[in-house]
């Protein structure tokens, strides 16, 4: 009895001092609404508290206008506060707002904004510190069909008010603890994370409530996690305690690691065993002609090759002749074939002006080279012939049925993923919350096209993990909800493209996979001369670009459809020796697994160093990356105390195969090293 009551005073020590400087705040919560429909105000209301409840497990804070009601139910859990709000509609109208949740805190001195990995800022200014990107539905390049000219179709409306935080977390430190806020990953919704002194800590979402919602009708809800961690690493220690408080959507579930091959055969490549090829996207209906014709899924299981059934049901495209055709041409049985009619029917988006979002599309993939992209609600439990039927009979199962070994999404965040669905119909089987757009003169409720892809990749992966199967997805670009239910991802990049290739980009790809496996494939800029002509050194500075964060390189096809690279012997044969060379180095590293916390500095500005491994007993890794327009000879100070390194007994660098002698100062141990512009380097710490 005295151990069980000593164990409950332990856990309840851990549980306070984990959540201390949280508790103190949370009393004090505001909550403010800023209307959209039926009204628009021009700021933000407060709104009044009428109750504050505490429980067992935490406290119920209720708030309220004429308009609305909030309920804010915080929840203590051993290491961080639950935060469920629910909002309901007093009215029996059509409601669009954002809600703002705030947590007065501005009193301390000499608090930092943890915006990335790498940057943290001394607040000196009643500023709105966030991290904010546009987010708007996607212009098509060729122009759409339901466009006029006076309507826009929809296409480059804002979704809500037009922004969204880049990570789904935000931190602010000082000198003795770190506070912490992040979404719930599972609920994917329109989301700012923000500090502005003056306010506190703020968590906004832009939502709307219609009665027909059946699952929640009239209503809307949403999810914030608060946690303290660690200010020493500022926003890389918040990362970390975002992995431990939710291990499900960080899960790493692939073991065997490698490259990305998209299509081609594996076995029609030769010594296709020395590029390192783990993960195929391939068809069930394909035939690999390197192996007596057997199915590609069968192909790549006698070689241990993962193969990844596609599929792509967030839209039905339809090849088309002439761009000079009309909506009615192309929604028309002229141009609709009979067997997608129905499907269209039951699955094709809303615009804001109840017609069909139908866009222009490049299709080299078709013979006419043009198709009309018609959006698609690929929510699951639409009722009558859907587009998720019709992804699940035309390829999933049967691939299911050929012992596939995952299931491959395709353009994740394309052309689709910001559309906003208006068709009312769909909302009574929507799972998540009703957004709208502030573009509209008169904003009115729409489900956002991203929470119903989410909503069939969570149902397959569900299905797929429950049998020890895997998930992947290409095209992603920061959406951070998929991440959560993938087991890896990537996407097509172009050498021409500064944000495919940006430190920011990258940083983000890590922290939003933890340790899951990253893939990319290079299409545009493969056939340029940094690849064909000696020393071929495109190679070098993309295979060391990826290896500075444990990501994978491939390559597909300049216009993501013709002259595969993996189709032509003479480019991947010059290839061959860089893969060689650099993927068994970043299957290593990958192995080792990515760690937030580097307990590595240095002071040159335009390095980036990431850590893999744990110790030398198991493998300490250090990537290095001089984004530099010049060579730069630099100082690396390694945290001995943290890294539990009694001593160093030597440092190998393994692209260079080059041993560095390494110095120890007070708690430190500091490396001299000169770093190339554009290149990377691994250290491999004994």
């Amino acid at each position: 009895m005295r151990l069980k009551i000593l164990f409950l005073l332990i856990l309840t020590s851990i549980t306070y001092s984990q959540t201390t400087n949280w508790q103190k705040i949370i009393p004090n919560t505001e909550v403010a609404v800023q209307y959209y429909f039926p009204e628009k105000t021009n700021k933000f209301l407060l709104l009044n508290r009428t109750s504050i409840v505490k429980t067992q497990l935490g406290s119920v804070q209720t708030f309220q206008d004429k308009t609305m009601n909030v309920v804010l139910s915080f929840r203590k859990y051993l290491d961080y506060i639950e935060l469920s709000g629910e909002v309901d509609n007093l009215k029996k109208n059509d409601l669009c707002f954002t809600v703002k949740i705030i947590f007065p805190f501005g009193q301390e001195s000499r608090i930092y904004w943890n915006g990335s990995p790498d940057s943290s800022v001394l607040i000196k200014s009643d500023f709105n510190y966030n991290n904010y990107v546009e987010v708007n539905t996607v212009i098509p390049p060729a122009g759409s069909f339901n466009a006029s000219e006076k309507e826009n179709g929809g296409y480059g409306d804002k979704v809500g008010i037009g922004e969204m935080s880049f990570y789904p977390i935000a931190s602010i430190s000082n000198s003795s603890f770190g506070l912490g806020w992040g979404i719930d990953l599972g609920i994917p919704v329109v989301y700012r994370l923000s500090y502005k002194p003056s306010e506190g800590i703020v968590a906004e979402f832009d939502l709307a409530t219609a009665l027909e919602t059946k699952k929640f009708p009239n209503r809307s809800f949403f999810k914030i996690q608060l946690f303290e961690h660690s200010p020493d690493w500022h926003f890389r220690s918040a990362l970390n305690k975002y992995y431990k408080i939710n291990p499900e959507y960080f899960k790493k579930r692939v073991i065997k690691e490698g490259i990305w091959l998209p299509f081609t055969p594996l076995h029609s490549i030769e010594d296709y065993q020395e590029f390192g090829f783990t993960f195929h996207e391939t068809d069930w209906r394909t035939k690999d002609t390197g192996i007596n014709s057997l199915s590609t899924i069968e192909a790549d299981n006698q070689a241990g090759v993962h193969s990844f059934q596609y599929t792509q049901p967030w839209d039905i495209e339809i090849p088309i002749k002439s761009l000079d055709l009309n909506y009615k041409d192309v929604t028309s049985d002229l141009t609709v074939p009979p067997q997608l009619k129905d499907i269209l029917q039951n699955s094709a988006l809303y615009d804001k002006n109840n017609l069909w979002q139908t866009r222009k599309l490049e299709t080299p993939w078709f013979k006419t080279g043009w198709a009309v992209s018609i959006t698609t609600n690929a929510d699951p439990e639409i009722s009558g012939i859907n587009r998720y039927d019709f992804a699940r009979s035309d390829e999933i199962d049967s691939a299911i049925n050929l012992n596939v070994d995952g299931i491959y999404f395709d353009s994740m965040e394309w052309n689709w993923h910001n559309d906003l669905n208006y068709n009312r119909k769909y909302f009574s089987f929507t799972d998540y919350p009703l957004t709208f757009s502030a573009s509209l003169k008169k904003p009115k409720p729409a489900i956002w096209n991203y929470s119903s892809e989410y909503k069939m990749m969570n149902k397959i992966a569900s299905e797929m993990h429950s049998k020890g199967k895997l998930m992947m997805g290409n095209g992603f670009g920061w959406m951070p909800f998929a991440p959560g239910i993938l087991d890896l991802f990537g996407a097509e990049i172009s050498l021409y493209s500064k944000g495919d290739s940006e430190t920011k980009k990258l940083q983000f790809n890590r922290a939003i996979s933890y340790q899951k496996p990253i893939v990319f494939l290079l299409n545009e800029g493969l056939d340029d001369r940094v690849f064909t002509s000696q020393p071929y050194d495109g190679y070098r500075q993309y295979f060391e670009k990826m290896l500075s964060y444990g990501f994978f390189p491939s390559f597909f096809s300049v216009n993501s459809a013709t002259n595969p690279y993996w189709e032509d012997s003479t480019k991947y044969n010059t290839g061959r020796p860089f893969f060689k060379k650099y993927i068994p180095l970043i299957k290593l590293i990958a192995a080792a697994g990515w760690e937030p916390i580097t307990y590595a500095i240095t002071n040159t500005n335009g390095i980036s160093i990431e850590r893999f491994g744990y110790s030398i007993k198991t493998g300490l890794y250090f990537t290095i990356f001089n984004n530099n327009d010049v060579d730069k000879e630099i100082e690396i100070f390694f945290g001995s105390d943290k890294l539990n390194l009694l001593e160093i007994k030597k440092v190998n660098e393994l692209i260079t195969n080059t041993e560095y002698t390494i110095k120890r100062k007070n708690n430190d141990f500091i490396l001299k090293i000169n770093i190339p512009y554009g290149s990377g380097r691994l250290l491999k710490i004994y």
